[in-house]
């Protein structure tokens, strides 16, 4: 029994040495052939709009509140939350029964006055009429009584309607049929969805390079993969206690689908001439400092740089990369320093050994 276990523990030692040796033979052949990176040099000092990222809320320039001019119980709704109108849709009925039998009464009135008028001018003889009689008779005849009636009755009945001041969406509509509604009531919002704008603040060492005019980009939070276009169109010329400079921009383009009162990212372009413009993944983090390799004759070389901004793509480099460095741009998040790498040269999204 002795004799049985030494002899399989021999032939255990003798594997263990076989995976070993397999191992080391692998690590020396990863150590001969180096890491796998992609290349790029840089060549030229670029021209580069690093973008100051800023939060934003969205609103509507052309909203309105609807109210009824009048207290009454509401007769009839014809639209619903989210539903588009276009100017002068009627929105909603209060109860006119009573005004509508006034306007009708006038309106009889109104026609017998005008026949009376028309009495009295022949009694008179169109050769006698003066301008003066003309007023007297249409005074004798209640012509104007009339007419002023009628005006006044129509605009009562007019104010039990509500129409929708310009063509847009209906918001915060919570009435329903039958509710009593009074003058000071809200009985819904009205917003054009095309006459948005974006109101965001800058801090006051990002205010040189803003002015009106400027254009930015917009992006949801809801919908990362869609950026809008704006324009700068208001810039308050004071800075408030945080340090803060408040600005309106107004959403130029169309069918956005952006709400009004939502949460956006607000991108500013700031132009940066002369800086060398490296791509995002050519930068690295090593002991909390930026980091960019290089390629030096089959060799990983580590460079602390100081950054001057960045964009969504690429970072600019103020300091400490030259113009012909040769960048590390893919396989680069555990190199060290002087690692042994196997190069891949990119040129314009092509690549080449």
């Amino acid at each position: 029994m002795r004799n049985l276990i030494i002899f399989l523990l021999f032939f255990f030692l003798l594997a263990c040495n076989d995976i070993v040796e397999e191992n080391s033979q692998q690590t020396d052949n990863v150590n001969n052939v180096g890491v796998v990176v992609k290349i790029r040099t840089i060549d030229i000092l670029s021209e580069f709009e690093e973008q100051v990222l800023s939060n934003g809320k969205i609103s509507a320039i052309e909203k309105s509140n609807l109210q009824f001019k009048m207290s009454e119980r509401i007769l009839r709704i014809n639209v619903s939350n989210g539903q588009k109108v276009n100017k002068g849709n009627i929105v909603a009925v209060i109860e006119n029964d009573l005004l509508k039998n006034n306007v009708d009464k006038a309106e009889i009135e109104l026609k017998k006055a005008q026949n009376k008028f028309r009495e009295e001018k022949i009694n008179y003889g169109s050769s006698n009429l003066t301008k003066e009689l003309v007023e007297r008779l249409k005074i004798k005849s209640n012509l104007l009584e009339a007419n002023n009636n009628l005006e006044k009755y129509q605009i009562e009945y007019e104010q039990t309607i509500l129409k929708a001041p310009f063509s847009g969406v209906i918001a915060n509509l919570e009435k329903r049929q039958g509710d009593f509604i009074t003058s000071s009531d809200v009985f819904c919002t009205i917003i054009n969805p095309n006459t948005l704008e974006v109101s965001f603040s800058v801090l006051e060492n990002e205010f040189g390079f803003i002015s009106k005019g400027q254009k930015i980009e917009i992006q949801s939070f809801t919908d990362k993969d869609k950026q809008f276009k704006g324009v700068i169109t208001e810039i308050n010329p004071i800075v408030d206690k945080n340090g803060l400079i408040k600005i309106k921009a107004k959403v130029t383009s169309k069918n956005t689908g952006l709400l009004d009162g939502i949460n956006v990212k607000v991108f500013i372009n700031k132009p940066l001439e002369g800086v060398i413009v490296i791509p995002k993944e050519a930068l690295v983090l090593r002991t909390n400092r930026v980091v960019v390799f290089t390629y030096e004759n089959g060799l990983a070389k580590w460079n602390y740089v100081e950054l001057a901004g960045e964009n969504s793509t690429s970072y600019a480099i103020k300091k400490g990369l030259k113009i012909s460095d040769t960048l590390i741009v893919s396989g680069n998040l555990n190199l060290s320093h002087d690692a042994k790498v196997n190069a891949t040269f990119v040129v314009d999204d092509t690549v080449k050994k």
